[in-house]
């Protein structure tokens, strides 16, 4: 028995180290820092865009100028969490309310 769960411990050390090291690679060969680059780029271009429109006097839509590629990553669960934690922070704030009224009456 004990054999298998050191079979179990090896191969999630294996998977890990798999990640960690496309991570590192990933780092090392720049990819995040040449898609950073490549906003950057975008967004120039965006900005001179805008500055031609304005020195031409066209109409200007900002929308047109921004990028909208906000992602949303909620899921089931994150939409628990977050009320499980909404409902926590109420509670919290109550208990403190009473307890501060306690205190105040107190004194």
């Amino acid at each position: 028995m004990p054999k298998k769960k050191n079979n179990i411990v090896i191969k999630i050390l294996l998977i890990l180290f798999i990640i960690y090291m496309g991570l590192y690679i990933a780092n090392i060969s720049g990819y995040y820092e040449s898609k950073i680059r490549d906003r950057t780029v975008v967004t120039d271009e965006k900005i001179k865009e805008f500055e031609n429109k304005v020195s031409l006097g066209e109409e200007i839509d900002i929308d047109s100028f921004l990028d909208n590629e906000r992602v949303d990553y909620s899921s089931k669960m994150s939409n628990l969490g977050d009320n499980i934690t909404n409902n926590f922070e109420n509670i919290i704030a109550r208990v403190s309310k009473v307890f501060k009224n306690i205190v105040k009456s107190l004194f």
